[in-house]
């Protein structure tokens, strides 16, 4: 959370700097479309950088003003995810009181994760916790990029962990994971 903290101000700062140079811009187009009777009017403002640079500046600002919004409120929705599942795992609350049936933990993790992530997670699970990310890129509805993200979203999450292996990599569940999974 620490490192979300400084998305806002800088974002909020991009636009202010945004916002001034488009007006500066508008104000210079303007000023050259619009003669007013032949007289040269004074710039309240000297315009210190050229509206050719102005104008490839402004957007620049902006996007980066858009994508540090976006993932300040995006990275709040996953942390709360990554704290119902380290709390299930924490917790190792996955028996009822009376012992004799044991909750379906893998569902209930399996269904915090995305699609791709999901289908990573399940075919790991299948092959007693480790493959290889070609294995994977050839699991019906995946790709090597839809592989490869999902990997390290979920080697982000520390829920596996990468080694190399060739031209590609061997993946294992972390051993938190594969107590829970591989019971």
């Amino acid at each position: 959370m620490k490192k979300r903290e400084w998305l806002l101000p800088v974002s909020i700062i991009a636009i202010a700097v945004f916002l001034i140079i488009f007006y500066f811009n508008i104000y210079e187009i303007t000023e050259q479309t619009i003669p007013i009777r032949n007289e040269v009017m004074p710039r309240p403002f000297p315009m210190l950088v050229p509206i050719q640079y102005r104008m490839w500046l402004s957007p620049i600002i902006l996007i980066i003003a858009i994508v540090s919004i976006s993932y300040y409120f995006i990275s709040k929705k996953l942390e709360k995810n990554m704290k119902i599942v380290l709390n299930l795992i924490n917790k190792n609350n996955f028996k009822t009181n009376k012992g004799s049936t044991e909750i379906n933990n893998k569902d209930t993790i399996l269904k915090l994760l995305n699609f791709n992530e999901r289908k990573v997670l399940e075919r790991l699970i299948e092959r007693k916790g480790e493959i290889l990310q070609s294995e994977i890129s050839r699991i019906k509805g995946m790709n090597k990029l839809k592989a490869h993200r999902a990997i390290r979203n979920l080697e982000l999450r520390g829920v596996i962990e990468t080694e190399s292996y060739g031209k590609t990599k061997h993946i294992v569940l972390s051993k938190d994971i594969k107590n829970i999974m591989l019971k």
